[in-house]
């Protein structure tokens, strides 16, 4: 078996600038058959990946995405069309929502970062969800949360105000997504006009707040989204927050956050597990895939059963 390390010398704190890090790898992986590949830039371990996999098509290559969700994503998509790919996950990223699932938390990430666990464990079979669109030169795959409305108005604008500035009327220090989100989304990214469709059910008749399509339980950091999702089920998790008024989106951020806004039926929650979702809006809405923002009128979603062989994360003894 080989064993790559894939490295994002910019994901969080843990990975200390490059040097401790791959003294770490050399340590863990002495007298195995290992390279470490850092990443250089967006889509860079996704292209890699396809090349090396290629190449090593008669090798088991076992991939330890280090890194956050951004560097799994990527993983994830570069290994997806090869059997002879196993992915291992070190979450040393600032945004871990993922591995939540296999008992990561903020509190505990630490024991979570070491190697040796991951080396000899057996891999399980997980599902992802494949996006695809006309605005997508190819599709694209999920191991976590795909969401739109809202929330993925933050992320798109977030991200356009921390490449290109804030605006004048902005205060010195303002976080470019806390300006996005009162700026922004809470202004207009409450009316968005996609129409969510799973297994050809039409789910909501007017404006949505915003939706997720899950293969893993957390989003955002502190959301619980999907607490009932399975990503061994062959299914997506498909919720629909309707559009709502302020008092009302107060009134179910605490619950959202928790993961309880399931507990009972609401009239303003649609959800469903589905094979196939499709979206459609008469105009550009901003998707978020993993954390990944595209943009695009029209997509659709598929279960891809059993598609990806995984190491779930492991602590240290």
């Amino acid at each position: 078996m080989k064993h790559l390390i894939i490295f994002n010398p910019v994901a969080g704190k843990a990975n200390d600038g490059g040097a401790a890090f791959e003294q770490k790898i050399k340590e863990s992986f002495e007298g195995l058959d290992y390279e470490i590949y850092k990443t250089t830039g967006p889509r860079a371990v996704v292209e890699f990946l396809k090349g090396y996999l290629k190449k090593n098509a008669n090798d088991t290559v076992r991939v330890y995405a280090c890194g956050g969700d951004g560097t799994v994503n990527e993983a994830v998509n570069g290994m997806v069309d090869f059997d002879n790919a196993e992915l291992a996950i070190l979450p040393t990223g600032t945004g871990n929502d993922f591995v939540k699932i296999y008992g990561v938390t903020n509190e505990n990430v630490e024991k979570y970062r070491d190697f040796k666990p991951l080396i000899n464990a057996q891999p399980i079979e997980v599902d992802l969800s494949k996006i695809s669109g006309a605005s997508l030169r190819e599709p694209m795959y999920s191991i976590n949360v795909i969401n739109f409305g809202f929330d993925a108005i933050v992320g798109a604008r977030g991200n356009y105000y921390k490449e290109h500035g804030l605006p004048k009327d902005a205060k010195e220090g303002t976080n470019p997504y806390d300006y996005a989100l009162k700026h922004d989304a809470m202004k207009w990214g409450r009316f968005n006009d996609i129409e969510v469709f799973a297994d050809g059910e039409k789910l909501n008749e007017k404006q949505m707040l915003l939706a997720t399509l899950a293969q893993g339980q957390w989003v955002g950091g502190q959301f619980k989204c999907a607490p009932k999702s399975d990503n061994t089920d062959g299914l997506i998790d498909v919720c629909v927050l309707k559009t709502m008024t302020f008092l009302g989106l107060g009134m179910i951020i605490g619950t959202y956050t928790k993961g309880k806004h399931l507990d009972r039926k609401r009239k303003k929650i649609v959800y469903r597990q589905a094979k196939e979702i499709k979206m459609v809006s008469p105009k550009d809405f901003d998707v978020c895939v993993d954390g990944e923002m595209i943009c695009g009128k029209e997509f659709k979603v598929e279960v891809c059963p059993k598609a990806l062989k995984l190491v779930p994360p492991a602590k240290a003894e």
